[in-house]
């Protein structure tokens, strides 16, 4: 199975580029809204702050497709049972990841949580050779090792541990590199496209969200009057909501682009960013070993994108000596779950 569809062509690769840089933005502002929300305003409802982005990016395709301006193609005749078996797990996974994630802002600083996070490129890394979404490489893996080394000693000296916030944000890691897999496999080998994938996953997603919402946070909300604190603030919630929305969406076009496990590598790149709005918004002091560390992260992603321009150099060689490969299989009958 192929890494990713489509990637060959410049105009292709040129467009994921676009999609990476927006992916970039969205997500260092997110990451700093949402710990602005939960840390200084009386809104601490992280799983309810989390869905706001996938129920605009619902929301958005529901608008699209009823409007005639998107075209939902050849899945719009999807069964219950096709979406059950494709679409669901991803929501199950994208509702585990979204919960953990914004949960551990109570318990970790942003540094930690970068650090944390760096692992996510070897998980998914070694998920996707796993399944046969990608092929082991000896020099990209070293590269994202690199990344991941210097991410790591740049947040080390500003740690603030916890085992409950780590239990929490490695939760969150591992399943969204669980389900940054599957997304490609629901992409590639399904042949969605993003606004399918949005239109299709968004309420799958919205299903585990809700009862997460419903069994810890639904009770206090209404104590609380989560509600009234929305609609006195709603610029906030508003751009929660659409920056949520630009992550999810920019996300799909990296992934169908460039591929799943380049997402994962951006979003590391993104850690660049949040310490330079920390230190432009908040006047945070950055040590010697913090620019150290991300400048390795730096070199690291250019020896990543070295690597994987030899690496798909050297798939296209090979398939094209040896044909196209086993070809018995259709990949579009190929369930997600058994």
């Amino acid at each position: 199975m192929g890494a990713v569809e489509d990637r060959g062509g410049g105009g292709s690769m040129l467009l994921g580029v676009v999609y990476g840089l927006f992916y970039l933005t969205s997500a260092a502002s997110i990451i700093l809204l949402n710990k602005h929300v939960l840390a200084v305003t009386p809104f601490h409802f992280p799983i309810t702050l989390g869905s706001l982005g996938v129920l605009f990016g619902w929301v958005a395709a529901v608008v699209g497709v009823h409007s005639g301006f998107i075209s939902l193609e050849k899945h719009k005749d999807i069964t219950l049972r096709t979406w059950v078996a494709n679409v669901l797990p991803i929501g199950f996974f994208t509702g585990v990841t979204l919960a953990c994630g914004n949960i551990a802002y109570f318990y970790l600083s942003l540094s930690f949580l970068q650090m944390a996070k760096a692992i996510s490129p070897v998980l998914l890394f070694f998920i996707l050779t796993a399944v046969g979404l990608d092929k082991f490489h000896m020099r990209v893996f070293l590269a994202i090792m690199v990344i991941v080394f210097g991410a790591a000693f740049a947040a080390y000296a500003e740690v603030h541990f916890t085992w409950v916030g780590f239990i929490l944000v490695i939760t969150a890691e591992v399943f969204e590199a669980i389900k940054t897999a599957a997304y490609q496999f629901l992409l590639a080998n399904k042949s969605f496209t993003m606004w399918e994938g949005m239109y299709f996953v968004s309420p799958a997603s919205l299903i585990f969200l809700g009862g997460g919402i419903y069994f810890l946070e639904f009770k206090q909300m209404v104590e609380e009057d989560a509600w009234g604190q929305i609609t006195a603030n709603p610029l906030i919630f508003i751009a929660a909501g659409t920056l949520g929305f630009g992550v999810n969406f920019t996300s799909l076009g990296v992934i169908k682009h460039l591929g799943s496990l380049t997402l994962k590598v951006l979003a590391q790149m993104k850690s660049i960013l949040i310490i330079g709005a920390g230190i432009a918004v908040y006047s945070d002091v950055v040590s010697l070993q913090t620019a150290a560390g991300y400048l390795v992260s730096v070199v690291g992603f250019g020896l990543y994108n070295y690597a994987k321009v030899q690496a798909k150099a050297a798939d296209d060689a090979a398939e094209a000596m040896h044909g196209a490969g086993n070809l018995d299989v259709d990949p579009e009958k190929v369930p997600l779950l058994k």
